[in-house]
């Protein structure tokens, strides 16, 4: 049986079968981009295009206009296309990931074992994406409200109303807004269900860990993979934590209460970013160390012995030139098995994540510096 984790899923039913995005094509990621990102930009650009020439380009009664909001532009043009790639191909990247440790030899479990593990997690998922999209819903009407109590008054300058009251394109808005972040739970709760679902593969199978593998993981380099994905997903909101900063305090008065909630946005993406990274490898990690603990165990077990026959030859002198390199090969091997990592990515992975996570940091570091830097410049000239 195949491991699926899409049953219940309408995103993956959507664009899986009714948008005709083949699993496993190179140029699924593509489309995904396109079809989301003319779904999400078109109607915004196009409402806001209806509506009076001020909402667009110039400021007049709206301090924040529309091409001017890189916040809802970066949301509509990258992180939602972004988030839906994500999301539609995790089953092909978790399938693909799981295939390859398995054909290396990493993993191996039995047949009796992987039909069991795919017959309960299809149910397992199967709730879990079903209480996702409810929470998704939850969730993105909330916000959706909140965005219109913060943006719809007229003194706050945003493009969406006029004379506080909403415009055709603010409804637009509102349900992008709430479509984004209904797609949201969605990716976090099925990550979670596959951390999960990592932890009972590894206790139902067995962990074969290569000194020297090729991918200097030990040969679970497509795992630790999966955990910067998420990452990836995180820095996309990051960003827009930033950019929201940024055009809120350049364009609008902003009330105390939506600075707390973008403080808030930014220390949950601090503690967030390394949780979204480990949690996925957590299970494997524990796996990893039992692995080199028995290689190590087996080694040390194999020199004890050696060296009580050598012991029991030292009186009478029978100790050969075989006997050195034997010995010697030992301890190489021992050195061999201590190289291996006990997490499953290299040193270029980290070096990914570590990149990521910091962007979002160095820009909401970076514009409060600038915008420093740019008022002294100005008072300074106008002096």
């Amino acid at each position: 049986m195949t491991l699926t984790t899409t049953s219940g899923s309408v995103i993956h039913y959507l664009f899986s079968r009714r948008f005709g995005f083949a699993p496993g094509n190179a140029f699924t990621p593509l489309k995904i981009y396109l079809t989301a990102a003319a779904l999400a930009f078109l109607p915004l650009f196009l409402g806001a295009l209806h509506g009076d020439p001020s909402i667009i380009t110039a400021a007049g009664r709206h301090r924040l206009p529309f091409l001017r909001d890189w916040n809802v532009l970066f949301m509509s043009l990258v992180s939602f296309p972004c988030l839906l790639i994500l999301t539609v191909t995790d089953q092909d990247v978790l399938a693909l990931a799981l295939k390859t440790v398995q054909s290396d030899g990493t993993i191996t479990i039995s047949n009796a074992d992987k039909n069991q593990l795919a017959e309960r997690w299809r149910s397992y998922f199967r709730i879990t994406n079903l209480a996702a999209q409810l929470v998704g819903l939850i969730l993105g009407g909330t916000i959706a409200y909140l965005n219109y109590v913060a943006y719809s008054p007229s003194h706050v300058g945003f493009w969406i109303s006029d004379n506080d009251h909403l415009l055709g394109v603010g409804v637009i808005f509102l349900c992008f807004i709430f479509i984004f972040y209904a797609v949201v739970p969605v990716y976090v709760l099925r990550n979670i269900a596959i951390s999960l679902l990592f932890r009972d593969i590894v206790a139902h199978a067995q962990l074969h860990m290569l000194p020297m593998h090729p991918d200097k993981a030990g040969g679970l380099r497509p795992v630790g993979r999966l955990g910067l994905r998420n990452q990836y997903a995180l820095t996309l909101l990051g960003l827009n934590i930033v950019l929201l900063v940024m055009v809120s305090w350049l364009y609008l008065e902003v009330s105390w209460w939506l600075n707390a909630l973008m403080t808030a946005a930014i220390l949950a993406y601090l503690i967030l970013g390394p949780a979204v990274f480990i949690a996925p490898l957590l299970p494997f990690r524990g796996g990893m160390l039992k692995s080199k603990s028995e290689l190590m165990r087996e080694v040390a077990l194999r020199i004890r012995m050696e060296l009580e026959r050598l012991r029991a030859q030292l009186p009478s002198g029978q100790i050969t030139k075989d006997d050195e390199k034997l010995i010697k090969r030992l301890r190489k091997i021992g050195e061999v098995i201590d190289e291996l990592p006990v997490w499953p990515f290299d040193a270029g992975t980290m070096r990914k994540f570590l990149t990521a996570y910091a962007i979002p940091i160095l820009g909401s570091i970076g514009f409060p510096l600038l915008k420093i830097i740019f008022d002294f410049a100005k008072t300074y000239v106008s002096i």
